[in-house]
């Protein structure tokens, strides 16, 4: 955090060191694949695109591929290392057959928990007033506009199901939730239904709010990164798997039900916090709060927290 506002890993490394002598950093770089030797298996060169053209770049000693969990398996498989099977129906050379693309995992948490208060606190969109909001920020670094992701809490709890040594449960605290811009954007950008919003949320649209979302911090499940074609600008196959491994769920709902108690506590009551107690229409079968609610709400209104 710098002056009010999120760092980015670009501005907070890069930029102090862009001009040592043995750093080069290339804008507009889009990798297409390593250049490795079929006899004995190093990788010497990374080709990639820049501007429109192909380029090339050697190693002298080492190269370290620091894609990111989704990009770092689809060059790796770009370049022939990979489950033998699947490089070779897209036509890929075998270099190395190996589990490339397996185990992902990934923080997905529950959405839309939600509770109310009596006093303006939360961020309302139809009480921002843009031009003060502005130099508010800009001036003393503060507001609305200083709030990092939406995010202005963060927990770390242990369920019943946790190994003590860490937590197996995150909270993150907004102070809003889905009903805070009047369904304009942050639905539309959730994928939630227009008939899930209209049933639960418009009801309190722009009214005070805000939300805990518990997030899974070990899941059990695994899912998988694919090529979907050799072209190495055709984004990937995910599959997140999410939900897939029972106990993921159990300690989810445990982390629902400890949220339910974190939004009625002393700490909350100054400000009237109580739980929009309104059903997803879909789960209207359950009581509201049981363990069954809470697995189908999470089945319905779920969402990775881009901790892959």
């Amino acid at each position: 955090i710098r002056r009010g506002s999120r760092c980015s890993t670009a501005k907070a490394f890069l930029r102090p060191v862009r001009m040592r002598k043995n750093l080069h950093i290339a804008l507009n770089a889009h990798v297409t694949r390593l250049v490795v030797n079929p006899a004995n298996k190093k990788a010497y060169a990374v080709e990639f695109t820049r501007n429109g053209r192909r380029q090339m770049v050697r190693a002298r000693k080492e190269i370290v591929v620091s894609a990111g969990s989704i990009n770092t398996p689809q060059i790796l498989m770009l370049s022939g290392v990979g489950p033998k099977a699947h490089l070779a129906q897209l036509g890929i050379p075998v270099l190395q057959d190996l589990k490339v693309g397996e185990n992902l995992q990934d923080h997905v948490a529950m959405g839309g928990l939600t509770f109310l208060v009596d006093k303006p606190i939360s961020i309302v969109q139809d009480r921002f007033e843009a031009f003060p909001m502005t130099m508010n920020y800009l001036l003393k670094q503060s507001g609305p506009m200083t709030t990092l992701g939406g995010v202005e809490g963060l927990g770390f709890v242990n369920t019943r199901y946790a190994n003590r040594s860490w937590p197996d449960v995150q909270f993150h605290m907004a102070p809003a939730s889905i009903n805070s811009d009047n369904g304009r954007r942050v639905r539309k950008s959730l994928g939630l239904k227009e008939s899930l919003y209209n049933a639960v949320y418009k009801p309190i649209a722009n009214k005070d709010s805000w939300t805990i979302m518990p997030l899974l911090l070990r899941p059990r499940s695994r899912g998988w990164v694919r090529l979907r074609s050799k072209n190495p600008f055709h984004y990937p196959l995910i599959n997140a798997n999410y939900f897939d491994d029972p106990f993921d769920v159990q300690t989810l709902v445990e982390g629902a039900k400890i949220a339910m108690k974190i939004g009625g506590s002393r700490a909350f009551e100054q400000f009237g916090s109580r739980v929009h107690a309104v059903p997803f229409p879909n789960c209207r079968k359950h009581p509201f709060g049981s363990d069954a609610y809470w697995e189908c709400h999470m089945r319905t209104f779920s969402m990775t927290i881009y901790h892959p």
